[in-house]
Formats: C-alpha cells, sequence, structure tokens
C-alpha cells in the first residue's frame, strides 16, 4: 500500500513537471504536439515508476532474509554463552568446597604446630633450667658473658686491622702529604708581602716643611708627641719620612701630613690637633674598606660580619710581623687552607674563614691596652662576634696554645706555615733570629730561682721551671712580672712574648720489704 501511494506521487510530480516545462516553453501553435510529447513522457515515468517499485520489493526481501539469519546466528551466540557461564559457575563451586576443605586442613594443622612448639618451648625451658643448675650461672649471665667474651675478640680483631691499615697507611703518608704541599705551594701565585715600617711624602715646595715644623720645632714635637711617631723632614729633598711601631697610628701620621701640606693658612698647634682628629676618621673609614674588600675577595659576605669587625679586620692591612704584611698573609693563609682541605675532602669553609682570621688578634695586640698574645687575642675576638667553637679553635690553636681539635684546624696550622715559610715571605734572617733567642736565653739565666726553660713557637712562649725551694707558689707571679720586664728591656722583638713560669715538686721515697 505505501508502496502503491510512492508511485502515485512519483508519477503526478513527474507528468506536473513535464505539463509545466512544455507549457511554459511553447507557444500556442504547437500546443497539441507538446501534450501529445507530455502523454508519451508519462507513460515513460510510470513504466519506470514501476521498475523502481520492483527493485525495492526486491532489496526489501534480501534485508528482511539477512536480518532473519543475523538474528539466528545471535540467538546460537547467546545459548553458546549461557552454556559456558553454566559451566564456569560449577567449576567455581567445585573449587569453593576445595578451598574450604584446604582452610580447614591448614587450621587444623596450625593449631597441630602451635601446640608442638608450646611443648617444644616447655622442654627447652626445663632444659636450659637444668643446665643452670649443673652450671651454677643464670641465663642472664651466661649470655653476658658470652657477649664479653665476643666483644673482647672482636675489639682485638679491630685493634689488629687497625693496626695494619695504619701501617699500610704510613708508608704512603709522608709520600702524600708531600706531594699535595707541593701542588698547593705551586699554585700561590701572590707576591710576597714584606713591608718596611716607614713611609715617605712628597711635598711639592720646600717651604711647607718649615710650616709644619713651627717656629722652634714646637709644631712638630705636638705632632710626635700625640700620635708617638718619627718624623724626619731632611733625609731626601722634598720629601718627609714617617716611621712608627705602629702601622696604624703611621697611616694616620701620613694622612695628618697630608692635610697640612694642603693646609694654606698658618699652621697652629690646634690645627695640627684638628688634622690628627680628622686623619684618624678618615683612616677608620678607609679601615673598613679595606676589611670589606678582603671579605670580598674571600667570597664572603661583608653584610654577614659585623662592621666593628670588618673595621678591626682592616687593621692586618697595617700590621706586619719579620716584615710581612698581615693582611696578604692572612689571605694567602685562607687559600692555601682552602686548597688543602679540598683536597682531603675537608669542610672548606670552616678553613677558609678559620685560615684567615686566624692572626687577627695582631690587628690589636700593638694597642696600650693589650695585655695577652695575639692568639688568645683572636679567640676573645672570634667568641666575642659570635663564631662557633670549632671556627675559633681551628684559629687560635695555629701555635698549640690549645689542642687542634678538628683536621680543619691542623689544616690552617699548615696553611700558616707555608705562607709564612714560602721564600721572601719574610725579612727576618736566621742571624737576627738567633740572636733573638740568644738574647732571651741570656736574660732568663740572670735569675738564679730558675733552675731551666724552653723557648717555644719561635721565641713567643717561654716555659720557666723555678727551683721549688727557693720560690713559693705565692711567689711566682712576682718572678714571672720580673722575667717579663727585663725581657723587654733587653730584648727587641715582634709582637708580644707569654711568660709561663713553672713549679713543680717531686718527691721520692724507697720501699723496702720488713724483716
Amino acid at each position: 500500500m505505501t508502496q502503491n501511494i510512492i508511485i502515485s506521487l512519483t508519477t503526478l510530480v513527474l507528468g506536473g513537471g513535464i505539463v509545466y516545462f512544455f507549457y511554459k516553453g511553447t507557444n500556442l501553435i504547437d500546443v497539441e504536439k507538446k501534450k501529445k510529447e507530455a502523454q508519451e513522457l508519462l507513460l515513460k515515468s510510470k513504466e519506470e515508476a514501476v521498475k523502481i517499485k520492483e527493485e525495492i520489493s526486491i532489496k526489501v526481501e534480501n534485508f528482511k532474509k539477512t536480518s532473519e539469519e543475523d538474528t539466528d546466528r545471535r540467538q546460537e551466540r547467546i545459548k553458546k554463552v549461557e552454556e559456558m557461564m553454566d559451566t564456569k559457575e560449577k567449576s567455581l563451586l567445585k573449587k569453593e568446597e576445595r578451598l574450604k576443605d584446604l582452610r580447614l586442613r591448614v587450621a587444623s594443622e596450625q593449631e597441630e604446630s602451635q601446640s608442638r612448639q608450646e611443648a617444644i618451648k616447655r622442654i627447652e625451658k626445663k632444659h636450659i633450667e637444668d643446665l643452670s643448675k649443673k652450671a651454677g650461672k643464670t641465663v642472664e649471665k651466661q649470655k653476658e658473658e658470652i657477649l664479653a667474651r665476643y666483644r673482647i675478640d672482636l675489639e682485638n680483631e679491630g685493634d689488629e686491622r687497625l693496626a695494619k691499615q695504619e701501617e699500610f697507611l704510613k708508608e704512603d703518608a709522608q709520600k702524600i702529604a708531600q706531594n699535595i704541599l707541593i701542588n698547593v705551594i705551586q699554585r700561590i701565585s701572590s707576591p710576597t708581602s714584606v713591608e718596611s715600617k716607614s713611609v715617605n711624602i712628597i711635598v711639592p715646595k720646600d717651604f711647607i716643611k718649615g710650616k709644619i715644623v713651627g717656629k722652634n720645632g714646637k709644631n712638630i714635637e705636638a705632632f710626635e708627641e700625640q700620635l708617638d711617631v718619627a718624623v724626619i723632614f731632611n733625609d731626601l729633598p722634598n720629601t718627609i719620612s714617617v716611621s712608627a711601631f705602629n702601622l696604624v697610628t703611621r697611616r694616620i701620621a701620613q694622612v695628618a701630613i697630608e692635610k697640612l701640606i694642603a693646609f694654606p693658612n698658618e699652621i697652629t698647634k690646634d690645627v695640627i690637633l684638628r688634622a690628627i682628629k680628622d686623619a684618624g676618621t678618615d683612616v677608620d673609614k678607609e679601615l673598613y674598606g679595606i676589611g670589606k674588600s678582603a671579605l670580598e675577595r674571600l667570597k664572603i659576605n661583608p653584610e654577614k660580619i659585623d662592621k666593628e669587625l670588618t673595621r678591626i679586620i682592616g687593621r692586618l692591612a697595617y700590621r706586619t710581623s719579620y716584615g710581612q704584611n698581615i693582611m696578604r698573609h692572612s689571605l694567602e693563609v685562607g687559600w692555601v687552607a682552602v686548597m688543602l682541605g679540598s683536597e682531603i675532602g675537608l669542610n672548606v669553609e670552616l678553613c677558609k674563614i678559620s685560615g684567615f682570621l686566624h692572626d687577627l688578634g695582631k690587628a690589636i695586640d700593638q694597642e696600650p691596652g693589650a695585655k695577652d698574645a695575639h692568639d688568645r687575642l683572636t679567640k676573645e675576638l672570634m667568641e666575642k662576634y659570635g663564631f662557633s667553637d670549632e671556627e675559633v679553635n681551628a684559629a687560635w690553636a695555629h701555635h698549640d696554645a690549645e689542642k687542634q681539635k678538628s683536621p680543619e684546624a691542623l689544616m690552617v696550622k699548615a696553611a700558616d706555615a707555608v705562607s709564612a715559610g714560602r721564600p721572601g715571605a719574610r725579612q727576618e734572617s736566621r742571624y737576627s733570629y738567633s740572636d733573638r733567642i740568644q738574647q732571651i736565653d741570656e736574660t732568663i739565666k740572670g735569675f738564679s730561682e730558675i733552675q731551666k726553660s724552653f723557648i717555644m713557637s719561635a721565641g713567643r712562649d717561654i716555659r720557666a721551671f723555678v727551683d721549688p725551694d727557693k720560690t713559693k707558689d705565692e711567689g711566682m707571679m712576682e718572678v714571672a712580672k720580673n722575667l717579663a720586664r727585663k725581657i723587654e728591656e733587653n730584648v727587641v722583638y715582634p709582637g708580644k712574648i707569654r711568660v709561663n713560669v713553672i713549679r713543680k715538686m717531686e718527691k721520692t721515697d724507697v720501699a723496702s720489704p720488713t724483716k
């Protein structure tokens, strides 16, 4: 029925279209002819519609047949799947039954095993109690004895292995240490740091010398008295020489004289005092800048260091020891300690800080109020400004005033020896050194109460043993003070010398068997 409706509609549409086409495109004269042609086309359209209907019917039948076949195949598959599911379900049920049986069997075996273990423990306990009664010792005591015996054996074995390892290492240790030191020394490219105690100041015109000297030399007398320096005007033309034991004071004097040279008016005592005061302020700023620059060279952040400590560090640039500039020496020791520490895997940051600050006390040991040696002053300053115990020990123990507590401390001591002992580092000859040691020794021999003495640390440390019969404990301080005063009078030396007076008593008796 649906197919007939489709065919009728198709025929009408085709017929109407053909009639419209021919009607519009034909004039009134050919109307009959066009009608005839239209009827023929309509007839052809009906025939084609019948053919289309037949083709559609065939396709519908084929589709229906194919669909029925697919439905049959799917039903067969579903049936097979259902059969498989039934089979698997039966298999699972059988497995569950077997699993239940196994669980019951395992549980019974576990109970049996537990009961056997309890019986074994009871038997073991009984045997141990019987053995303890026979041995006369408790189980705990026997365990302790066995452990102690094994511990002793292990300690002895460990000591033997350690001794063998130490013996093995000692064979190569000296060669390894020599190679490390040689490599480090070869890597030092800094120039020698020997400096003189005097400085020359150029004067543009010679009459300026007279202005500075003043009438009857009163200006220069006030200048030298105020700063404790020696000013020489007549050695060289257009030159003023300034010398002083304290190089910071010498630097202040140099800056003050430069200010006086530039002063246009008459120079009086008040002008000199004001120039000295201004020079002191300028040098303080300069010292801070020097300290900051040194910290930056070592890649230490100056912001983390107290400003007053930075200024004290800057003072090292104006301090020498045997002609060696202490700032350059401290930088060298810091670098060498880092190189040595990195060779054997130590804390290089600790080596750097302690190596650089090891002579920090020399920045203030020449001040009037300083009484201790430079290494103890180093300890006091580092403790004051919050350095760690490891850093303090590694820095100040380089002269063996305290035992080195870390490998880094030993590296600082070695680095100090490398920097001070390399060729050209220090100006003092062996003759002046031996003369100073001889002068100290002769001064000590002048004290009858001293039995024997030891001069240590290149003359920086004296240990004098007094006769206990001649000197009592309460008189030891007086001997130490007198010896220190005599050394100050008779010996010329850099830095400070620590005097230690020791009173040692020994009493001996012999025990003999009674008859």
